[in-house]
């Protein structure tokens, strides 16, 4: 997930049903006492999106039954790797951003989330006529009609003769149907041809939104035609990519287009993997592959470093709680001169973002022993050889304010065991440091 994503911490499924009602009738408890919801249930997810765009966004929204539901973490997944291409592409100076939004589902979901969270401007097409009239809605609810604007188009239209090609553009995006409608189509003439699978988090869609004639890879052939028609008003393409075996087919079409650039991403959420495809027709515009450390945090990487903690051990240490043991994590991160930048509080999961702008760990016990030597014979402290991986280079250095970025989550799991996990995010000491600083909590966790 992307590391600016609210959603990398997910939210509190308690305090949502608590404060909304609506959301609170799909909550279920559970034997340990925690609430779920069943993401099968398109009512639920539904409601979850529902309740989030309030309270985090102050966007109030009405989501039809028959419609795809727009998950909030991948939806600005993609936000972000746009606005991250941007960033590389657009001189700062340049304030206002002008995109576009290639069907733009039921609730307009990517220009009401961008002209609330970045204030940008967007125009919006649609074909379904159930989506455009509740993307209007929603934009007049939310009294965003200044920043977006939602335009009603034919059927399998797209850019070419929709837009207005006086004006200069940022950027598209595009959310297009994964499947081939062929491919679920009747083997007789008496057989009623079934729908398309649906996603497998809130399966609720119509068929259009989810299937078309030739897949997601013909769907985009068609889109790059028109991009390159529109190469003189529009800086940036954008696309999101369903399937993995999409990619290579979809980017030996834009070579073959003549565009100058290309940018590929990775969304991941949950156990959902999508992909995102951009590319540009400006010879002044380069779409550097966004940083290592950015790349490995969008990728599926290796799960974070968990240590169970029991009851039993922790009977030394008083009270046996979330907030007890991330209060002494967090005495112990402090004692490395770790920075702590952001902490989320809920009862029985509490997350903590920490920085560390050196290796204050490596080596603790032969430190240790080197400052009580000198201590004891009075003489002047010689610096430390330093261990392999605070060898950071020159050129690290200068580059990162940081020589870490990680997320300390500690969570009940059960009424018996709390788990402290630990989280690589970005920093030029890799994840071989969040080892020894788990190393080096567990050595000191239970001390007095």
């Amino acid at each position: 997930m992307h590391p600016r994503n609210p959603y990398r911490i997910p939210p509190d499924f308690k305090e949502l049903a608590l404060k909304f009602p609506e959301f609170r009738k799909h909550a279920k408890q559970k034997l340990s006492g925690k609430i779920e919801i069943d993401f099968k249930d398109a009512a639920a997810v539904r409601a979850l999106s529902t309740v989030l765009l309030k309270r985090d966004f102050n966007l109030e929204v009405e989501l039809p039954p028959d419609r795809l539901v727009p998950t909030l973490p991948l939806r600005i997944n993609y936000l972000l790797w746009v606005e991250d291409l941007l960033q590389s592409a657009k001189p700062a100076t340049e304030q206002l951003v002008h995109g576009i939004d290639i069907g733009t589902g039921a609730c307009c979901i990517y220009p009401i989330l961008a002209a609330r969270m970045k204030g940008w401007h967007f125009t919006a097409t649609e074909t379904d006529e159930v989506n455009f009239k509740c993307s209007v809605d929603t934009v007049e609810r939310n009294c965003l009609q200044t920043h977006v604007t939602v335009i009603k188009v034919p059927a399998e239209s797209m850019l070419r003769g929709n837009i207005d090609t006086t004006k200069q553009y940022d950027f598209t995006m595009c959310n297009p149907p994964f499947f081939d409608s062929d491919s679920f189509g009747p083997k007789s003439r008496s057989e009623k041809r079934p729908l398309p699978m649906c996603p497998k988090s809130g399966g609720s869609a119509s068929a259009t939104e989810i299937a078309v004639k030739g897949g997601e890879v013909k769907f985009i052939e068609n889109l790059i035609k028109e991009c390159h028609d529109l190469k003189l008003c529009v800086r940036l393409f954008t696309t999101m990519v369903g399937h993995k075996s999409s990619l290579v087919p979809i980017k030996a079409l834009l070579k073959e287009a003549g565009a100058c650039s290309l940018n590929e991403t990775e969304f991941c959420q949950g156990r959902t993997t999508r992909w995102g495809l951009a590319w540009t027709f400006c010879d002044n515009i380069e779409l550097a592959s966004p940083p290592q450390s950015q790349r490995k945090t969008h990728a599926k990487g290796p799960p974070p470093l968990n240590y169970s903690i029991s009851r039993e051990r922790w009977s030394s240490k008083g009270e046996f709680s979330v907030a007890c043991v991330l209060l002494k994590s967090v005495e112990l991160l402090n004692s490395l001169k770790m920075e702590i930048r952001k902490v989320k509080e809920k009862k029985d999961r509490k997350a903590v973002e920490f920085i560390a702008k050196e290796n204050t760990w490596s080596n603790q016990r032969r430190r240790q022993r080197e400052e009580k030597r000198i201590a004891n014979q009075g003489f002047e402290q010689p610096e430390l050889k330093k261990a392999k991986i605070d060898a950071a280079t020159p050129e690290q250095q200068s580059n990162h304010k940081f020589c870490l970025k990680g997320l300390m989550l500690v969570e009940e799991t059960d009424e018996n065991f709390i788990s402290l996990q630990l989280q690589w995010i970005e920093g030029g000491l890799g994840r071989e440091s969040m080892n020894q600083i788990l190393q080096y909590m567990k050595n000191h966790l239970f001390e007095k």
